[in-house]
């Protein structure tokens, strides 16, 4: 057994990390005898790639899926074991001149992180299928910043950008009317689109951590489901809010830098969207391998189960169950 198991996100915002560290500090790893486990930042999603792939980390915890595809795609002996998010709801708006996605043709759209952010492979499907190029006929503008409308109104007022994907912590329909209220058009929402879910961020390991240490993966894995549904438990709504509020997230707005403060309470209630069972929505993985595809990053013969081992975390799903109860005890 490892001597200490490390652990990472590529972000430092509190949604990320709080159910994990809630694991940590509840003691789950530890009623399963794994030696310490240690949960760390890295800051952005290709350094949380390199560190895995250089060995520096055992398991990331919150990789977009796309990124394990091609890189396995291209020989890397990585694997994708389960979900941290299957679908979170997105929705994208753009300014007043954009009243539809066939609008988007020729424009400026604005995403979080460089490479793209999580909303980037559904909005490239959107608009592939209203037959825009994603790569010729849009601009994409990273570092955008948080998805608020509150934070977005100003940039998207002056002409940064023309559309914008905006949080999964705000209440629906409730934000609609604040889109419009603000003199925006809603162009599209993730879940109206993609229903079965759309996997976003997703838990990743190296071929040989599941070689050497089969029986620890599905320890650490029964770990990170418990803390999934303890932070999903409205019950623990203010365990979870002493955490965002306490925690030296790395920057100001809880790892967010600017952050809309009102989103608070929602920020805690999308825990309800970490899977319980820590399983990966299979349909949309295949979604998303298939954007991956069209978008060049695939090749045309490669499929999503050469980069996937479920097989652990529905052992680890299982064993919770019975210890604690199905479907949702911890």
């Amino acid at each position: 057994m490892k001597k200490k198991i490390i652990m990472a996100t590529g972000h430092k915002h509190a949604y990320h990390r709080v159910s994990t560290l809630a694991a940590i500090e509840n003691g789950y790893f530890r009623d399963e005898g794994l030696p310490e486990v240690a949960l760390t930042a890295t800051g952005e999603d290709h350094l949380t790639m390199e560190a895995l792939l250089s060995g520096k980390l055992d398991f990331a915890a919150d990789l977009k899926p796309g990124m394990v595809l091609e890189e396995s795609s291209k020989g890397k002996p990585l694997f994708i074991l389960g979900a941290m998010i299957n679908g979170l709801p997105s929705t994208l708006i753009g300014v007043p001149g954009v009243k539809s996605l066939a609008d988007l043709r020729g424009k400026k759209i604005g995403c979080k992180e460089e490479g793209g952010s999580r909303e980037v492979p559904w909005i490239r499907m959107l608009l592939r299928k209203e037959g825009i190029d994603p790569d010729r006929e849009v601009t994409w503008v990273p570092h955008a910043g948080f998805g608020s409308l509150e934070i977005q109104k100003p940039r998207l007022d002056r002409g940064d950008y023309q559309a914008i994907g905006l949080t999964g912590h705000y209440q629906r329909p409730a934000l609609f009317d604040l889109v419009r209220a603000a003199g925006f058009n809603l162009l599209a929402e993730c879940t109206d689109t993609h229903p079965h879910g759309l996997p976003s961020r997703v838990i990743a390991t190296r071929s040989d951590i599941l070689a050497e240490y089969p029986r620890e993966v599905v320890k650490v894995l029964k770990g990170i489901i418990r803390g999934y549904r303890f932070a999903r438990d409205k019950k623990n709504v203010e365990r979870i809010r002493h955490m965002y509020l306490s925690y030296d997230w790395g920057k100001e707005g809880f790892g967010w830098g600017k952050f809309d403060e009102t989103l608070l309470d929602g920020q805690i209630a999308s825990a309800r969207y970490l899977p319980p069972d820590g399983g990966v929505v299979e349909r949309g993985l295949n979604d998303i391998a298939e954007e991956y595809k069209a978008w060049g990053k695939l090749p045309g013969n490669f499929t999503w189960e050469q980069a996937t081992r479920f097989d652990f975390v529905r052992q680890a799903a299982k064993e919770v169950d019975a210890r604690y109860g199905a479907p949702e005890g911890y």
